[in-house]
């Protein structure tokens, strides 16, 4: 018997803070969580069934290097409970080889892999380098164009070029999520193009080497999300967020502190 999962039903205390929050990491698979974040003697394919059970939703980043086996995302469906949702980055080969002209087969490929996920496939990803410039935007509208509709689209600009009305236009068109970010092109700039926000708290691949504990104070920075998030729930929206651990060094806690936020926010509101 299993005793790391003694109840199927025992899920962390504070894993819903709103039923139109969905935050988690980015990836689940790390070495340095063993023993600190999941339980001693955890096997690897046991990681995400436990990880499901502390957070709503998780970004995955491993289909970027590639789209994963049909039969892996199923084994990801059952290992999760029924309210859990999926945010997979689309592969590389699409976004930064193809730069999205010609690379039909490899899209729909992809997007029919993660159809697997049935209702708990939240947005894909489309993160572009920062390279890829708003020079490409006939490229990109005419991908938006042929998408499989009735799914949600997220994409990631790295560029400021992308900042302009015309490209936001553009995502309210087709209904696509514009990624919202701590750093880089769009360090705390709020502008959303849909229902649906996506936040993706990010750090300097080079700011930690171990990732089992909090080395960088982001306190202040995370209090800035606050009432935008706060508010954005006021109108309808539903929040999909992201944690590295390069943010802070330890994304688990982190998204502790978000949560600890929000729930500030609102007693004293």
């Amino acid at each position: 018997m299993n005793t790391l999962f003694p109840m199927e039903e025992e899920f962390a205390e504070d894993r819903i803070v709103h039923d139109r929050l969905f935050l988690g990491s980015a990836g689940w698979s790390y070495d340095d969580w063993d023993g600190v974040f999941y339980p001693d003697n955890t096997a690897s394919k046991d990681r995400l069934k436990y990880y499901s059970r502390q957070f709503r939703s998780v970004e995955i980043d491993s289909s970027f290097y590639g789209t994963p086996s049909i039969t892996t995302v199923q084994k990801w469906y059952q290992q999760t409970p029924d309210d859990f949702i999926f945010a997979p980055k689309f592969p590389r080969v699409i976004t930064h080889d193809k730069r999205l002209v010609n690379c039909a087969d490899e899209t729909y490929r992809f997007v029919e892999t993660m159809t697997e996920l049935g209702e708990k496939l939240g947005p894909m990803l489309i993160q572009f380098p920062p390279s890829f410039t708003a020079s490409a935007f006939g490229d990109l509208e005419l991908y938006l164009q042929g998408l499989p509709d009735g799914l949600m689209y997220a994409v990631e600009i790295r560029h400021r070029s992308w900042l302009t009305d015309e490209f936001a236009d553009l995502l309210k068109e087709w209904g696509v999520t514009l990624v919202m970010s701590c750093s880089g092109t769009l360090e705390r700039f709020w502008r959303t193009t849909s229902r649906v926000a996506y936040i993706r708290w990010l750090g300097d691949y080079d700011s930690v080497d171990v990732f089992d504990h909090t080395q960088i104070d982001r306190q202040d920075e995370i209090s800035w999300w606050i009432p935008r998030i706060r508010h954005f729930f006021a109108q309808g929206g539903v929040v999909f967020g992201y944690v590295n651990n390069h943010y802070a060094g330890y994304s688990i806690e982190t998204i502790h502190d978000i949560n600890r936020q929000l729930k500030d926010f609102e007693d004293e509101g």
